[in-house]
């Protein structure tokens, strides 16, 4: 594709003074992210000012760590609330099992293994709780060992790729009414209806039908791709509608109506204030 489009740009767009934006989503937005870098690699008048932006809703992690954070300048990265695809690398990857380890090892000392018998039956009524329940961690905890993860995670390492450029981070907050009356709900199901449920819905085809309200982010924060909140998995039920484009136009629109002061920074978001929820 650079080969294709590098006459058009040298030939025409460069000379006329166009500028070039390129924007993708998903699996779309990485590829723009890719091409840009090597457009300008290619052609050095796209290394001044601001030639050439990328817009990249909802990208895969596509860059090495010094590569992500180089290409700020060019590429904005927006991402929505849990979205599963942008934390699709070994790095949140590492961080989100060592937080189920340390999940499984509170399991073992509250003898709810399901190792046996008695274990199983003990779990099952734990589930049958629902919200109504103890937690099993409190937010601190969870915290406490999100954070140790997160450290023991080697950021230079090669393997560990990041969402490029700035990041535009889209959330909703964790006690938003609509949530908490879904939580209210399925508090009064049993285990099995709950499994159910679920099987329902990943068989379900028309997940994001009209008919089915989906909460949209409601604020941003300005960061990058080392921040907090995209170096884990969030196991929450919107991973996969978050990703859908729907989501990224209602997510865009709310935050445009309601902002008119600047995006402020913040690579901690994610852990500290979503946990006080």
């Amino acid at each position: 594709l650079k080969d294709d489009i590098l006459p058009l740009i040298n030939n025409l767009l460069i000379p006329s003074g166009y500028k070039i934006v390129i924007l993708g989503h998903s699996l779309g937005a990485g590829c723009s992210t890719l091409l840009s870098i090597l457009l300008r690699a290619s052609v050095p008048a796209l290394q001044d000012g601001d030639k050439l932006k990328v817009w990249a809703f909802a990208p895969p992690p596509v860059l090495d760590l010094d590569s992500a954070l180089a290409c700020s300048s060019f590429v904005t990265t927006v991402v929505n609330n849990c979205d599963i695809v942008t934390r699709l690398n070994v790095s949140p990857l590492e961080a989100t099992v060592r937080l189920m380890l340390a999940v499984d090892k509170r399991l073992d000392e509250e003898n709810l293994n399901m190792t046996d018998f008695k274990s199983t039956v003990a779990f099952l009524n734990k589930i049958r709780e629902g919200t109504e329940g103890k937690m099993l961690m409190s937010a601190d905890d969870v915290v406490s060992e999100l954070e140790s993860a997160l450290e023991r995670v080697d950021m230079q390492d090669p393997d560990h790729l990041y969402v490029p450029g700035k990041v535009v981070l889209m959330y909703d907050l964790w006690e938003q009414e609509q949530r908490k009356q879904q939580a209210g709900k399925s508090s009064q199901k049993d285990f099995i209806n709950t499994v159910k449920d679920l099987i329902q819905r990943l068989e379900d085809t028309h997940m994001n039908s009209e008919n089915e309200a989906i909460p949209a982010a409601k604020e941003a924060v300005l960061c990058d791709g080392t921040c907090k909140a995209l170096r884990f998995i969030e196991l929450d039920g919107q991973l996969l509608d978050d990703h859908m484009s729907p989501q990224y136009r209602s997510g865009i629109a709310n935050i445009l109506a309601s902002r008119e002061d600047p995006l402020e920074e913040n690579t901690t978001a994610g852990i500290t204030e979503q946990s006080e929820t």
